[in-house]
């Protein structure tokens, strides 16, 4: 018989799983699916940061350690190791996207996301190695998306239609009763990198989305949000 009291090691994904398919709602919102609450973890002790200004950060969640990967987060996950999710497990993991694209909103449905303060802001906007990790997950979040990150013939960066679109038109372009809860992640990306720093990525995400709207793509009620989103910038320089 098997011996009793054993017990197999759990993946810190584990305990983050939501319903597969989304709620019906706006794309400017947080919504049920996109991060479920995570009731147990791991936290950082995070140090202040100096600024170039001369003063001090603080990062209570430890967010600047997790993107320099000294860190991880509240449930002991590291960022290498949220990119290594397949496009299954990102579909239905819902507590990680947080972390991979943090905003200064207060999430209502996970609250253990990070806080993507003002003056943590101004780091990630000071700091081309925080911006390069973040430019990594929007690659891979294109590639989850059927999309491509790239760069031109001028080296400018660009986001186009990749070749295995079809294969994530089901999970992440159609909608159900008007909404698709990885149009509320798109929402997402689109504040953070403006918040960041990033309006050249920003604007490539968008200029992408308005191209599948135009081709047809019915995500109408989300396009109206994700270009108010587009035109986010840092909010020390609102």
């Amino acid at each position: 018989p098997a011996a009793t009291g054993s017990h197999e090691p759990q993946s810190p994904f584990m305990g983050a799983l939501c319903p597969r398919r989304a709620h019906a709602g706006g794309a400017a919102m947080e919504g049920p699916s996109d991060g479920c609450s995570a009731t147990s973890g791991v936290g950082n002790k995070a140090t202040p940061r100096v600024l170039s200004s001369g003063g001090t950060v603080r990062d209570p969640d430890g967010l600047l350690a997790f993107f320099r990967g000294t860190g991880k987060d509240n449930r002991g996950r590291t960022l290498e190791m949220m990119r290594e999710l397949d496009h299954n497990a990102m579909e239905v993991i819902h507590d990680y996207i947080q972390w991979f694209f943090p905003t200064d909103e207060v999430s209502r449905f996970n609250m253990n996301a990070p806080m993507l303060s003002p003056e943590i802001q101004r780091v990630f906007v000071e700091d081309p190695a925080l911006q390069q990790q973040l430019r990594l997950n929007l690659a891979k979040f294109c590639d989850f998306l059927g999309l491509e990150l790239k760069r031109g013939a001028g080296k400018e960066i660009a986001v186009g239609i990749g070749p295995h679109f079809q294969e994530r038109v089901e999970d992440c372009w159609v909608g159900m009763y008007g909404g698709n809860h990885n149009w509320l992640r798109i929402s997402r990306v689109l504040m953070c990198l403006g918040r960041c720093g990033m309006p050249e990525e920003q604007q490539a995400f968008h200029a992408c989305l308005e191209e599948l709207h135009k081709q047809g793509v019915n995500c109408d009620s989300a396009i109206i949000h994700w270009r108010q989103r587009a035109k986010t910038v840092p909010a020390f320089s609102e």
